[in-house]
């Protein structure tokens, strides 16, 4: 076979194979282009202004809402672990590409481990003013929810 009549078979081969968007080939979002939905509507950021003995701050965000008692996944992700904190209260970890949510402080739940669950869908419930904590992870490192999260816009 000539090599011509061969690469134009590889071309025309080629030509057949469906489409993959970036998305699909697990590329990452760039870093400046994360936009968290908010996880409570109406919501009043409550998070402690405190001050470590090291001089490093935790980077998390305390929210509560005196109306809203929904808590809302912040982004298209699938739910990694649905546990039990120390005073009894569910915490849920979620993920999107590298991105890891830790969201704490909820009375019910309503997903479970492997679900998909779509941005704005609900992850659990509180009682008005009851606080939920979100700690963003990019893989392992804290990065600052509050400079992707997006709410009353």
């Amino acid at each position: 076979m000539k090599l011509s009549v061969l690469i134009t078979s590889i071309v025309m081969a080629s030509l057949l194979l469906p489409t993959v968007s970036s998305a699909q080939k697990g590329r990452r979002q760039p870093k400046d282009s994360l936009v968290l939905s908010c996880i409570l509507q109406q919501a009043t950021d409550i998070t402690p202004k405190e001050k470590r003995g090291d001089a490093q701050q935790e980077l998390k965000l305390v929210l509560s809402s005196n109306t809203d008692t929904v808590v809302k996944a912040s982004m298209d992700a699938v739910i990694s672990k649905v546990q039990r904190d120390q005073e009894g209260k569910w915490e849920i970890v979620y993920y999107h590409q590298d991105y890891w949510f830790w969201i704490s402080g909820i009375s019910k739940v309503a997903v479970k481990p492997n679900q998909r669950v779509k941005s704005g869908q609900a992850l659990g419930y509180n009682q008005p003013g009851e606080p939920v904590e979100l700690l963003v992870y990019d893989f392992e490192t804290p990065v600052d929810p509050k400079k992707y999260l997006r709410c009353n816009e």
